[in-house]
């Protein structure tokens, strides 16, 4: 088992490649690209590899300066959901600098079936919606909670697991 893979869309003034490629936290970098098909196989070769969790992000419009925390994909078969402790994420990123919140919407498009794609193989993928590069108050404010969250998981990779 390795450490922790964090991934976000490609796109030129994409808040989720920004974010990835801004980190400095030790993990697993990977820009995923705007094609579901692609970006599945992609996250299938880094799940193979067997990561501690699997982080994606992607940009959610609609908020701002806020993490929306994703429970929940949509699959053709149903709702798939990760077994991180969802709750936990929220706790960690408001009480290290950055508002969070639970959601259970991971969208209709690329997100959520990339999502689903990585849940129907690998319970430990979290999906992490930030705001577009407009609606960030403070940029550098993100990049070091997502530091911190990355760099701290390790420590705390037990208790973010949810108990079934």
């Amino acid at each position: 088992m390795y450490g922790v893979v964090f991934a976000g869309f490609d796109g030129t003034d994409n808040s989720a490649r920004l974010l990835v490629e801004r980190v400095s936290a030790p993990c697993r970098k990977v820009i995923m690209p705007n094609d579901i098909a692609l970006s599945a196989v992609l996250m299938r070769e880094e799940i193979a590899r067997d990561p501690s969790l699997v982080i994606m992000t992607g940009q959610k419009p609609s908020i701002r300066s806020k993490i929306a925390v994703e429970r929940f994909a949509r699959a053709e078969y149903g709702i798939l959901q990760t077994s991180v402790d969802c709750g936990m994420v929220v706790s960690f990123f408001n009480e290290n600098g950055y508002d969070a919140y639970l959601s259970s919407g991971a969208g209709n498009s690329y997100c959520n079936a990339v999502y689903a794609e990585v849940l129907k193989i690998y319970p430990r993928g979290l999906f992490l919606h930030i705001p577009t590069m407009e609606n960030i108050s403070v940029f550098w404010e993100l990049v070091s909670a997502f530091n911190r969250f990355i760099g701290e998981f390790k420590f705390e990779q037990e208790k973010l697991l949810c108990t079934m």
